[in-house]
C-alpha cells in the first residue's frame, strides 16, 4: 500500500500568511519589531470519521477518547467537527420526533425527548469546555510567569553592563542569561512587542561596553556572522519557491531566528546582512501580494492542476497494466503525481473538501487495482511454479526409465513446454531452472554416450570392461569346436562377472564384444548352418541369465516367423492361379524360390526360439532353485 498523505489545513495557510505579513521591511536598528511567535504546526486532522454510516450512539465513545486524549488540546477542530455532526444528526431527529408528537397531541407542551445517547454527549462536551477553559487560564498564567522571568532576564544583563572585570566570566554570565531567554515560552501578545525591544536593547548596549578579549569578540561576531549568512541565503532560496503560503511561513520562522537565536555582528557587517536579508522579504511580500491580488485565478488554476493529476492517476489504473513492470512504473509515476498534487497551493475552500475526498479515492482505487493484479499474479505463479516441478519430476523420470533412449522427442517437447510456463519470482525461478537445465543437460549428455554424464560406478564398470576386451582380442583363440565353445563360454563369464551399468546407459561395447566372439567361429572348421547355429549359441550366451533380453529375443523372432507364414501363405494363394502345367513358367518358379527360401527361415528361427525356450526354462528353474535355498535359509536361522 502507498502511504497515506494528508492535506493542508487552509485556515492554518492564511495565519501564517498574516502572520509573516507583520515582518517589517525597514532598518533592523531603526524599526520596531514585533517579536514574531512561534507559528502553530499545521497537523491535519487523523482521525477520519464516516459520519454518514455512524451510529449515534458511537458518538459518546469517540468523544470521550478525544477529550481524554494526551494531545486533548491539540484536537479542537476534530472534536468540534464531531460535535457539529452529532448536533446536525440529532438535530434532525429531535424536529421529526417533536413534529410526530405534535400530530399526535396537537402541541409541544409535555414533549421531551432525551436519549441516553444525548446526555452522555452533552455531558462530554461540558466537560471539554470545562477543561478548555482551564487550560486557557493555565496557559495566560503561564504567559505571565514567562514575562516575568523575561523581565528579570533583562535586568541581570542590565547589572552586567559596565563590569570592566573579569571580563570572560561575564561573557559566560550572559550567554547563560540568552540560553535562559530563549527557553523561556510565550508571553502575552499585548506585553511581546516592548520585553523583545527592551531585550534588544540591552543586549545591544552589553556588546558595546563589553571589554572582552578582542579573539573572543571576535569569535562570537564571526559565529553570528556566519549563522546569519544562512538564514539570509535560505530566505534568497524562498524568493523562488513555488507555494508562496509556504514561503511566507518559513521566512517567519528565519525572522524569528534572526532575532531571538543570533546575536550581533561586526558593526561593518550589520547594515549589510541586514539589507540583504530585508531585500529578500520584501521580494517574497511582493509575491505574497501578488498572490493576494490574483487568488481567485490561482486557485481556479490550482484545482484544475490537481482535477488534471486526479486524471492521470485514474488512466494509470483503468488501462489495466498488464505485467509486474508496467505496474511498477505506474507506481513510481503515481508517487511523483502525489508529489506534485501536495505542492500545488490552495484552491477554492468550496472544493477543497471535495478535491481532498476524491484524491483519497483516486488513490485507493489505483492500490486496489494494483493489489488485485499482485494477488491475481500470486495464485498464477502457484500454478506456473506447479507446471515447472511437474516439468521437472518427469525429466527425472525418464533418466531412470530402461527405455530413456525412446524419449528424446518428449524431452525436446518438456523444453519447450519449459518456455511457456509463465513468470516467477526470480529467486525460485533460478533455483527450478538450475535444477531443470541439470536434468536436461544430463540425458542429452548421455544421449551422446558422454561417459562423463554417468555415474562414478557405472563410469568404473565401463573402464574396467573397455580395458578387458582390449587385453582379451590379444589371446589366441582355440580353433576346435568344443574348445572353442568352453573358450567363449569362460569370456562371458569373466565380462559379467564386472557387473553391468544402470538402466539407459549405452554400453556399445556389449555389442562389439559379442561379434568379436562370433567371428572366432569364423577361424574353425564349421560351415553353413552348422557355423550360424555356433554363432547363435554365441548370441544366447550373453543373454543366458538375462530372463528380460530372452523374452525380447524369442518376441522378435517369433515375430519374423509370423511375417514369414503371412508373405508364405500369399504366395501358396498366388499359386492357385496358375494351371498344373504350368511349372516350366518362369513366375511360378521364382514363386516357388521364394516359398523354400521361406521355409527354409521359418525353420532356422524355429529351431532359434526352441533353443531360447530351453535357456528360458532353465533359468527359470535355476531361479526357483535359488528362491527355495533362500526360504531355507531363512526358516534355519
Amino acid at each position: 500500500m502507498m502511504e497515506k498523505s494528508t492535506e493542508p489545513n487552509e485556515s492554518k495557510q492564511e495565519e501564517g500568511i498574516n502572520e509573516a505579513s507583520e515582518i517589517s521591511t525597514s532598518q533592523e536598528e531603526k524599526a520596531p519589531i514585533t517579536e514574531p511567535q512561534t507559528v502553530p504546526e499545521v497537523k491535519p486532522i487523523k482521525t477520519q470519521l464516516n459520519f454518514d454510516t455512524l451510529e449515534l450512539d458511537s458518538y459518546a465513545d469517540i468523544l470521550k477518547k478525544m477529550i481524554h486524549a494526551d494531545d486533548w488540546s491539540k484536537k479542537g477542530k476534530e472534536i468540534q467537527e464531531v460535535i457539529s455532526q452529532f448536533d446536525n444528526r440529532f438535530g434532525k431527529i429531535f424536529t421529526a420526533k417533536r413534529k410526530e408528537h405534535i400530530d399526535v397531541e396537537g402541541n409541544d407542551l409535555d414533549f421531551e425527548f432525551s436519549p441516553t445517547y444525548k446526555k452522555e454527549v452533552s455531558q462530554l462536551i461540558r466537560e471539554y469546555k470545562t477543561n478548555k477553559s482551564a487550560h486557557y487560564k493555565s496557559q495566560e498564567k503561564s504567559q505571565k510567569e514567562n514575562l516575568e522571568k523575561r523581565l528579570e532576564i533583562i535586568e541581570q544583563i542590565k547589572a552586567l553592563i559596565g563590569i570592566s572585570e573579569n571580563n570572560s566570566n561575564n561573557y559566560k554570565k550572559f550567554r547563560a542569561l540568552q540560553e535562559s531567554w530563549h527557553q523561556t515560552g510565550q508571553v502575552p501578545r499585548a506585553d511581546s512587542n516592548n520585553v523583545w525591544e527592551t531585550y534588544k536593547h540591552h543586549v545591544e548596549r552589553f556588546y558595546d561596553f563589553l571589554h572582552l578579549d578582542r579573539a573572543l569578540r571576535e569569535k562570537d561576531f564571526k559565529h553570528n556572522y556566519e549563522e546569519k549568512l544562512k538564514l539570509i541565503e535560505r530566505a534568497e532560496t524562498l524568493v523562488d519557491h513555488q507555494d508562496v503560503v509556504v514561503a511566507i511561513r518559513e521566512l517567519n520562522v528565519l525572522h524569528r531566528q534572526w532575532k531571538t537565536d543570533l546575536g550581533p555582528v561586526a558593526r561593518e557587517h550589520r547594515e549589510e546582512l541586514w539589507n540583504r536579508f530585508q531585500d529578500a522579504t520584501a521580494k517574497i511580500h511582493e509575491r505574497k501580494n501578488e498572490y493576494n491580488k490574483n487568488i481567485d485565478a490561482i486557485l481556479l488554476e490550482n484545482l484544475a492542476k490537481k482535477k488534471a493529476i486526479l486524471t492521470t492517476i485514474e488512466e494509470l489504473y483503468t488501462d489495466h497494466a498488464s505485467n509486474h513492470n508496467a505496474w511498477q512504473n505506474s507506481l513510481k509515476q503515481v508517487n511523483t503525481l502525489k508529489e506534485e498534487f501536495h505542492n500545488i497551493g490552495r484552491i477554492p475552500r468550496a472544493q477543497n473538501k471535495a478535491i481532498w475526498n476524491e484524491f483519497r479515492s483516486t488513490l485507493k482505487n489505483f492500490n486496489h487495482q494494483k493489489n488485485e493484479f499482485y494477488k491475481t499474479q500470486k495464485q498464477e505463479e502457484k500454478i506456473h511454479i506447479e507446471q515447472k516441478k511437474v516439468l521437472i519430476t518427469e525429466v527425472k523420470s525418464i533418466l531412470e526409465s530402461a527405455d530413456w533412449r525412446s524419449y528424446t522427442d518428449r524431452m525436446k517437447a518438456i523444453q519447450v513446454a519449459w518456455k511457456k510456463t509463465g513468470r516467477i519470482s526470480r529467486k525460485l525461478s533460478n533455483q527450478l531452472w538450475e535444477e531443470f537445465k541439470t536434468a536436461t543437460d544430463l540425458y542429452f549428455a548421455r544421449l551422446k554416450n558422454k561417459e562423463e554424464a554417468y555415474s562414478e560406478q557405472d563410469q568404473a564398470i565401463l573402464k574396467a570392461k573397455r580395458a578387458y576386451f582390449e587385453d582379451f582380442k590379444s589371446q589366441e583363440a582355440p580353433t576346435e569346436a568344443e574348445a572353442l565353445t568352453d573358450y567363449i563360454e569362460n569370456a562371458f563369464q569373466n565380462w559379467n562377472a564386472m557387473g553391468e551399468p544402470s538402466e539407459g546407459v549405452k554400453n556399445s561395447m556389449q555389442r562389439e564384444y559379442t561379434d568379436f566372439l562370433r567371428g572366432l567361429w569364423n577361424k574353425t572348421a564349421l560351415k553353413g548352418e552348422e557355423k550360424v547355429a555356433a554363432q547363435f549359441k554365441t548370441d544366447l550366451l550373453l543373454l543366458k541369465d538375462n530372463e528380460e533380453g530372452l523374452n525380447k529375443e524369442h518376441i522378435l523372432l517369433k515375430k519374423k516367423i509370423d511375417e514369414s507364414k503371412t508373405e508364405l501363405i500369399q504366395l501358396e494363394n498366388n499359386l492357385a492361379f496358375f494351371s498344373t502345367t504350368s511349372s516350366e513358367n518362369p513366375m511360378v518358379q521364382d514363386v516357388n524360390a521364394k516359398i523354400k527360401k521361406l521355409n527354409n527361415q521359418i525353420e532356422h528361427w524355429g529351431s532359434k526360439v526352441k533353443q531360447i525356450k530351453t535357456l528360458s526354462r532353465e533359468l527359470k528353474k535355476s531361479l526357483e532353485t535359488d528362491s527355495a535355498e533362500d526360504v531355507n535359509e531363512e526358516t534355519v536361522d
